[in-house]
């Protein structure tokens, strides 16, 4: 790889080529949205949550769907999130809010279960990912760039416990979407690493905010004004994806979320090791 000039300079080539390990499932996807939880739980008969979910869903909430999609789709996802929700049922919460609570505390798991399905996922709906990605970060960066960063990191906010409705239902439209959709894999091209980097190489040439985000994604010490730089520079990578065309936007996508899942094994490996050590 040539040596970069100009803005690119900021980024040292072995940031580039360490992406997976610094972004994790940033280039992924939507944050489940909860609200934290209060208040005592009082003992209820589950079959009035399941009640009242299967009026949402009668009535076209989203809020109602997604308990019936993980039920079909994901029996074991569904058992864990419902039993969240009715906790939260007990504790007073309407069964809509209730969900917001338990996608918030299940926000890991389902993460995990969109890098999956992003692997396959059709050029169409990854753009809307995409938007859904762009609309989150620049909402937590508004807020509190640190949970922005957090979001990018694929944590939990620690500070920002409230989200536009709008952007809330997006993100669970876009959970049950791709949940329901057929997992077909012909013709849909996955870009290669040597794709990614290459891509992502050029667009920090292009783009200082994106080569000075690799700067800070390298550095273990920052403050709120280099967390609101990094994540401003995802928001960019992100809305360069978004003005590619959806068949070429989505093999780059699909790419980048292997590469994610790809980390996470080594992560994971890592990890059991220094248990292991220890």
């Amino acid at each position: 790889m040539c040596k970069a000039s100009g803005a690119s300079q900021l980024m040292p080539n072995g940031v580039v080529m360490k992406l997976g390990n610094r972004m994790k499932a940033a280039f992924l996807a939507a944050s489940m949205i909860g609200l934290s939880a209060c208040g005592g739980s009082q003992p209820i008969d589950p079959a009035m949550f399941d009640a009242e979910v299967q009026r949402l869903a009668d009535d076209g909430d989203i809020y109602g769907e997604i308990f019936l999609v993980l039920k079909e789709n994901r029996p074991a996802l569904y058992n864990e999130f419902r039993d969240i929700a009715v906790r939260e049922f007990g504790r007073g919460r309407p069964a809509r809010e209730a969900s917001y609570v338990a996608g918030m505390q299940m926000r890991e798991k389902f993460l995990s279960e969109i890098l999956q399905l992003s692997r396959t996922a059709a050029d169409d709906m990854i753009k809307d990912m995409i938007g859904v990605s762009i609309e989150t970060f620049t909402h937590l960066n508004e807020e509190a760039p640190g949970d922005c960063v957090r979001s990018i990191e694929g944590l939990a906010p620690e500070k920002v416990d409230d989200y536009p409705p709008v952007l809330r239902k997006r993100e669970m439209q876009l959970i049950t979407d791709l949940l329901k959709a057929p997992q077909i894999t012909a013709n849909r091209r996955v870009a290669s690493e040597k794709e990614i980097t290459n891509w992502m190489f050029n667009l920090s040439t292009a783009e200082p905010d994106v080569a000075k985000m690799f700067v800070l994604m390298a550095s273990e010490k920052r403050n709120d004004k280099d967390n609101k730089a990094l994540c401003e520079g995802m928001i960019t990578v992100y809305k360069r994806l978004s003005y590619k065309p959806a068949d070429k936007a989505g093999p780059l996508f699909r790419g980048m979320a292997l590469l994610a899942l790809q980390q996470q094994q080594l992560n994971r490996l890592a990890d059991a090791e220094d248990d292991a050590a220890s």
